[in-house]
Formats: structure tokens, sequence, C-alpha cells
């Protein structure tokens, strides 16, 4: 076999494994984006006893930080979840716990509430460093900002 040949043989093998290639080595963008749903369920024979349900769990938790802000987020119990949020200016601080999980299976987020102000944690789970902050009193925005990962735990807070 000649050298034409061989190279056509081996541009047409790739060229016809690429595409399965890359969709094995990507699964993440072969799956459906679907609407978050989050509840909670009885734990049969366990008295006062649930489990959280979830298909977009909370699983990029730690502690996030820009000049402006740093928040932490945890896992309380099944079907709550904690936010602290710090403001690097004035130290104040605001300590949350809420389960109100929205937005879609590619962009997850968790809301958490305190009267007429909301805050939302947005993250991509292919982007575990990275979380958007956006909050939002009687459905203005306030700010919405990219934090990124300081840690992947949350220290002891007071």
């Amino acid at each position: 076999m000649n050298i034409s040949k061989k190279c056509s043989s081996i541009a047409i093998a790739i060229g016809l494994s690429l595409p399965l290639s890359l969709s094995l080595s990507s699964p993440a963008l072969s799956q459906r984006d679907e609407p978050c749903r989050a509840y909670t369920v009885d734990t049969p024979g366990e008295a006062y006893s649930y489990e959280e349900i979830n298909n977009c769990p909370l699983s990029i938790t730690g502690t996030f930080a820009n000049e402006n802000w740093r928040v932490y987020l945890s896992m309380w119990e099944p079907a709550a979840y904690r936010y602290v949020g710090v403001s690097r200016y004035d130290g104040s601080r605001i300590d949350l716990i809420d389960f109100d999980v929205a937005g879609t299976t590619r962009r997850p987020q968790y809301r958490f509430t305190n009267k007429d102000v909301t805050y939302v944690a947005s993250f991509q789970y292919s982007d575990p460093d990275t979380i958007r902050l956006q909050v939002y009193q009687n459905g203005q925005v306030l700010l919405n900002e990219l934090l990124d990962r300081e840690s992947h735990t949350v220290p002891r807070l007071p």
C-alpha cells in the first residue's frame, strides 16, 4: 500500500471515530437541561424522619469570595441549606437557612429569602470554583457578581 493510500485511510478512520470520541468524552453536553426539582419524602418506618429528593444537589459547597463579598454555602440537614453572606467593607453579615431550589440541571439556583430580599447563589457543575451571587429586593436586582472559590470547606461560624 502506498503512502498516500495509508494517509487517506488514517484520515478517514480519524474522521469517522472523532464524533464518537467527542460524544463519549463530554457526557454533560449530551444531557438534557431540565428544571430543578427538590422536595422531601417521609422515611418509611421512622417517625419524624424524611429524606431529600433533589435532581440539582448542592454539591458545590464551601467558601466563595470576591473583593466585595464572602459567601459560605453548606448543607445544614436534608432539605435545609445554609447561606452566610459577609460584606468585606464593613463586616456586616446575614445568615439564612432555606430550601428553595430553582433553575435548571445545568445552572441550579439556591434561593435564600429574608423578608423582601432574596439571595440567589447559582452555579454550574462544569465550573465548581465559581458561583454567581444575585440579590433581589422586591424583584429589583441589587447585586449581580461572580465569586471565586476560596475553600472547599466552611469554617465553624458562630
